[in-house]
């Protein structure tokens, strides 16, 4: 075949992918860094007096996830009688039913202890609630540490019956170990609900059987186990990898370092550019976890606005390849630390027992997931460079191009969330 129409052929093939992942990308939702639909559960594992006791604090909608996911998937009303139906004129909700559960605390014990299965060494603990109690809606006191979760635990059941998607039961279960300090695993006792768009659910375990204590997060409705065991190390790693997943998954900063590595290749410059974005984003993860960030309902949007704008403008540069400044880049890297944050501050909570040495790792992975993705940037630049040069530009352009486009649309979208909050 002769070099031109391979050269043509390869051409069409990059235009094809890239508008094929462009289609793809424009169906999905601009993901922002923080969702007022994230649900957390806390776990709180102690020792005490010799009992493996644990602290749980759920979403109520997790209690009842079997019965929630087979009226999801049978399209039938919720059954409980610990839940009581309402209709109002905005729609149909259910309620927590507080006099059912006062009639029949036994049944309702048996299904928190249900909720959640703990095992050692590949046997099930045979758990019992000592107490627990009901909040009409997620308290503001902390659920990380031993004496906050004891004192959670202690406060009185409401009086009204709370909505069922906004209470949160706090329980105590004792577990009946022979190595009240061993390895603990934990897993959903009951099959998983479908959360509804914009909910994410994520689970904070924390191990305040040791000195300082240690903490790990899940996402998900913990469908597979997650092993409790009290390594800092482990922790520490497993932070690393959050930080890593994270930036991975959050599209618009990967749009953005590869907009940065396109702008300049692998040169010098792009060293000082990755450094300094490295250090905005490092400052604002940090201060924003000092309480150096307002609490401002607007903030969170405008910010998820400008990050968008940030990609916008990197992806423009590269075009004109005029790579931008060192100043620039820094001031981006502060708007995406805030966006990591966000995220942190969702899977972890500003008052984690193990903040100092969560926040290093989760920033080591961030800056581990860059360097895969720059990586992965120019070593695909290197491939066509040397096997198809003549597509490198109109690649390159047509790359660039679907970011801006795909960035324009998140501030648009951004923007009007924005205006809707202020």
């Amino acid at each position: 075949m002769p070099q031109s129409h391979k050269c043509t052929s390869a051409l069409n093939f990059v235009f094809f992918s890239l508008f094929f992942v462009l289609a793809i990308l424009l169906t999905q939702p601009a993901s922002a860094h923080f969702s007022e639909g994230t649900k957390v559960r806390t776990i709180l594992v102690a020792e005490e007096n010799g009992i493996l006791v644990v602290y749980v604090r759920v979403p109520a909608p997790l209690v009842f996830s079997d019965l929630v996911g087979k009226a999801q998937v049978d399209q039938t009303p919720l059954e409980s009688p610990f839940l009581r139906f309402e209709a109002t004129g905005t729609g149909n909700r259910y309620r927590l039913n507080m006099s059912a559960i006062a009639q029949d605390t036994g049944s309702f014990e048996t299904r928190l202890t249900e909720a959640l299965v703990f095992s050692q060494a590949g046997l099930d603990l045979s758990a019992k609630i000592a107490s627990f109690t009901v909040h009409m809606q997620r308290p503001q006191s902390g659920f990380n540490s031993l004496s906050a979760a004891k004192a959670a635990v202690a406060e009185p059941t409401p009086r009204l019956d709370p909505l069922f998607g906004q209470a949160m039961v706090d329980y105590v279960v004792h577990l009946n170990s022979q190595d009240p300090m061993g390895i603990l695993s934990v897993h959903a006792g009951y099959d998983p609900l479908v959360p509804g768009p914009g909910v994410t659910i994520d689970n904070h375990l924390i191990d305040a059987r040791i000195s300082p204590p240690v903490s790990l997060t899940a996402p998900g409705q913990l469908e597979t186990p997650v092993v409790i065991d009290g390594s800092p190390l482990s922790t520490f790693g497993h932070f690393v990898f959050q930080g890593a997943l994270h930036i991975l998954e959050g599209l618009d900063h990967v749009l953005l370092v590869i907009a940065m590595a396109l702008g300049v290749g692998a040169t010098r410059k792009l060293i000082y550019l990755v450094t300094a974005f490295t250090l905005g984003h490092s400052v604002t993860l940090i201060a924003t976890f000092l309480g150096a960030t307002p609490s401002w309902p607007w903030f969170i949007p405008a910010v998820e606005a400008a990050i968008a704008a940030s990609v916008l403008y990197a992806a423009i540069a590269a075009m004109i390849q005029r790579s931008g400044s060192l100043l620039v880049f820094a001031g981006i890297g502060l708007l995406h630390g805030l966006g990591f944050s966000f995220v942190l501050g969702d899977i972890l909570g500003r008052d984690a027992p193990d903040l100092v040495p969560a926040l290093l790792a989760f920033n080591i992975g961030i800056e581990l997931g860059q360097l895969a993705i720059l990586a992965a940037t120019l070593g695909i630049v290197f491939l066509m460079k040397h096997l198809a040069e003549p597509a490198l530009r109109p690649v390159r352009l047509g790359a660039l191009s679907g970011i801006a486009i795909l960035s324009t649309w998140w501030i648009a979208e951004r923007i009007n969330g924005l205006v809707y909050s202020v």
